[in-house]
């Protein structure tokens, strides 16, 4: 009787989602409206600040969703790096002998834990924006370059002529820009900034947990075998911490993808604002393209 009273109700709700489908088709035609995903093939005729494969206005807008899905792949990368070591730096200053390294450990995960995630990441902006100086008076740190348009490094490009391949592309100020090298946005640096400080105070707090659960006598067989402080927390507390500590960060580390959705705040281009944004309002097929943006994280 339980799979047959499944069945009816797995039945029901397969036909009100085809009847609410063809509903939808039968209004959008009635409205003069295209239906589908037949537009990915078409030419997306914008450019996008940041892109990690070639991209140009003659590129198609599926194009454009793999650009943005890189760039949001990429930010939570960064991200998820940064504010684990943060994280397990701050948790390990929360159980340290030292009151002082335990206050300060304390004071930065309540801090920056109660500040709201959006206001963090335009303070960063915003910092970054009015702090960095502009093109004409960039700062030089080798071939490093830094101004208020992003943090320029050198690029490897590859070429199969000449007995050494391989050519330093060094970045350098040509007018009122700067060309060469890789561009690292300032959206880039506020919006990972914020992500890994934000997510590193909730990520502290479960690597701590994780610190407790080890068994005293475990450490203090640590400290019998002659292991030093650090080495002792690298090979006996951490992996033991770890073990407890991972279920519980991994939900973390998705809300952390999630949250990288704010990147439309600041005009990052990422899944939210070019799919959600862009392509949504120059294609007028918002479902399509809210249905791609609500795919493409749920499989992040």
């Amino acid at each position: 009787p339980g799979y047959v009273g499944q069945a009816v109700l797995v039945a029901v709700v397969a036909w009100l989602a085809w009847h609410g489908i063809a509903n939808f088709e039968a209004n959008a035609r009635a409205l003069g409206l295209s239906v589908g995903f037949r537009f990915l093939r078409t030419q997306a005729g914008f450019e996008i600040a940041q892109a990690l494969i070639p991209f140009s206005p003659q590129s198609s807008y599926f194009d454009a969703i793999v650009v943005a899905t890189l760039n949001t792949l990429l930010v939570v990368a960064l991200a998820g790096i940064f504010s684990t070591l943060a994280g397990l730096c701050i948790a390990f200053g929360r159980v340290a002998s030292s009151s002082l390294v335990r206050v300060a450990a304390s004071v930065y995960v309540e801090t920056f834990r109660n500040i709201p995630l959006l206001l963090q990441i335009l303070f960063w902006y915003a910092s970054a924006i009015v702090l960095l100086p502009g093109v004409g008076d960039t700062l030089q740190f080798g071939s490093v370059l830094l101004n208020n348009r992003g943090m320029f490094l050198p690029s490897i490009h590859v070429s199969a002529a000449g007995a050494w391949p391989f050519a330093l592309d060094r970045p350098h100020v040509d007018g009122f820009d700067v060309a060469g090298g890789i561009a690292i946005l300032p959206e880039l640096m506020a919006l990972t900034l914020g992500l890994s400080i934000y997510n590193s105070t909730f990520l502290a707090e479960i690597f701590r947990a994780g610190i407790l659960s080890v068994p005293r006598g475990q450490i203090e067989a640590a400290t019998t075998v002659g292991l030093s402080g650090v080495r002792a927390a690298w090979l006996v507390t951490l992996p033991q911490a770890l073990r407890v500590a991972l279920p519980a960060a991994g939900g973390q580390y998705q809300t952390l993808a999630k949250a990288s959705s704010l990147a439309a705040a600041i005009g990052y281009p990422d899944i939210m604002q070019i799919v959600g944004g862009t392509v949504a309002s120059q294609t007028s097929q918002a479902l399509e393209a809210m249905s791609l943006v609500v795919l493409l994280y749920a499989l992040i």
